[in-house]
């Protein structure tokens, strides 16, 4: 078994519009720091939104300079060195799950560090 099969898998958009499942990288993985699963410290809630379960939701796609990047900017702004982030746009895709078409990089954190859900507003 490689290190890739023991990676959780995650649905995520396919080229051609299907859905299918996605490991993160484990380099990747291992450059991210674990993030507490309270959203609050990351997000502005002044707008509208929803919590969305993670299992709920479908990454469009996966940038691993974002996915890093996005990290290092979730803990800037627990530590109130940057502004908070809005919360994540998602469109509804049907049978309960919705795609993320901005935050695609701060899902894929909150997944890696087996968050609950995700504040989001349908955009």
């Amino acid at each position: 078994m490689t290190a890739e099969d023991m990676s959780p898998k995650f649905l995520t958009l396919q080229p051609g519009g299907a859905i299918g499942e996605f490991a993160l990288n484990q380099e990747i993985a291992a450059a991210l720091t674990r993030l507490p699963d309270d959203p609050s410290l990351y997000f502005d809630f002044g707008e509208e939104h929803l919590l969305i379960p993670l299992e709920q939701l479908v990454n469009a796609r996966a940038r691993e300079r974002g996915i890093v990047n996005a990290n290092r900017h979730m803990l800037a702004a627990a530590n109130g060195r940057q502004e908070k982030r809005k919360p994540l746009t998602v469109r509804a895709l049907g049978k309960e799950l919705w795609l993320v078409v901005d935050g695609n990089s701060t899902l894929l954190n909150a997944r890696h560090s087996n968050w609950r859900a995700l504040p989001c507003s349908a955009g």
